[in-house]
């Protein structure tokens, strides 16, 4: 089976049919434009472009744009868009396989999915005319090298580590919504050139739903309960964090807990839990330590106490539901620090 490619993207005229797969919008734009500027280069004008929506096409109708000839255009690119939709019928499949056997030189056909694409026969011939890229955002440490380079050549300004490291936090690895609160942030810069420090970031980023959700897992982690109101409050009258993520960050802590007792005492180690609940650097030792020292059976009360107070909000059963995520905060607090045990139902 063809695997998609893991280096950055380089253009080869001779490709006749191109796949570009994955959910990263930036990657997909920006392969797409080297694939027009290489075109233009190699036949001396810019190619005749045709644009398909792959749930809407029909076998024929791409078949015959790839294959006609127009008497004033030198090379043809015709891009499928949503291609993951129009290979789910299996003559169109069958069908795209049949052209890579027989492609045309005159024609570059480009495919595109951010959807799921099923990989099979079809890779393979593509890999034999063509190339499969992979489209995917890149991890925390590869989004933080991308930033710092981007801001310098794209938006002309200087981005400190810390501040990119705060951006990748808080917004994710997604290239497409970093590159456009970089230039959000380029502006609001002062500077010659504009610096980009990690208090611009605070100020003028919003923490995403994970992030937002590690705040209040965070304080309740380290056993304050009078720190654990204070952030509660903060997220819901600063930040206006909706009762739901503070819910689901709740619930997803007791979840992590009862999940690394009960491996703690099934002989897990730290490093496996760690990988099981996909923890990653300081983030994973307050979790693992409190998961050691409550152990399966409390750790099981804790879960089944926070899913009760998540069936409560969602059916209506808490009249207060604010009040009721803020308790419930503070005996995760309590029972995290030690100072009080799971109630017995």
């Amino acid at each position: 089976m063809a695997k998609a490619s893991s280096k950055p993207f380089s253009f080869d005229p001779g490709y006749r049919i191109i796949l570009l797969k994955g959910k990263e919008t930036y990657l997909h734009a920006q392969y797409l434009r080297m694939i027009e500027t290489g075109l233009e280069a190699t036949n001396g004008g810019p190619p005749a472009r045709f644009d398909f929506e792959g749930a809407s096409t029909d076998l024929a109708t791409l078949l015959d744009e790839l294959r006609s000839y127009g008497l004033m255009q030198s090379h043809k690119l015709v891009v499928l868009e949503n291609a993951d939709a129009f290979v789910k019928r299996e003559s169109h499949r069958r069908g795209l396989e049949a052209f890579a056997e027989c492609t045309m030189e005159e024609a570059t056909l480009v495919l595109r999915t951010t959807g799921d694409w099923r990989p099979g026969k079809i890779d393979k011939a593509i890999a034999k005319v063509g190339i499969v890229v992979a489209c995917d955002s890149p991890n925390a440490s590869g989004a933080i090298a991308w930033c710092r380079g981007r801001a310098e050549k794209q938006h002309a300004a200087v981005i400190q580590r810390d501040a990119a490291e705060l951006l990748v936090e808080r917004i994710g690895a997604s290239l497409a919504r970093l590159d456009m609160e970089m230039a959000k942030l380029a502006v609001a810069a002062s500077g010659d050139p504009p610096v980009i420090d990690a208090d611009l970031v605070r100020e003028m980023v919003e923490p995403s739903r994970e992030e937002q959700g590690w705040m209040i897992q965070s304080v309740v982690l380290a056993g304050d309960a009078g720190r654990t109101v204070r952030t509660f409050r903060a997220l819901k009258e600063i930040s206006r964090v909706p009762d739901q993520v503070i819910s689901w960050a709740l619930v997803d802590l007791c979840r992590k807990l009862h999940e690394g007792a009960r491996q703690f005492e099934a002989g897990g180690t730290d490093a496996a839990i760690s990988k099981a609940l996909k923890l990653w650097g300081p983030d994973s030792s307050p979790v693992l330590a409190t998961a050691r020292r409550l152990g399966g059976r409390e750790a099981a009360k804790l879960l089944d106490r926070a899913v009760g107070m998540e069936l409560a909000l969602k059916s209506g059963g808490s009249q207060n539901s604010t009040r009721t995520l803020e308790g419930f905060a503070v005996i995760l607090a309590d029972t995290c620090g030690g100072r009080r045990r799971t109630p017995t139902r």
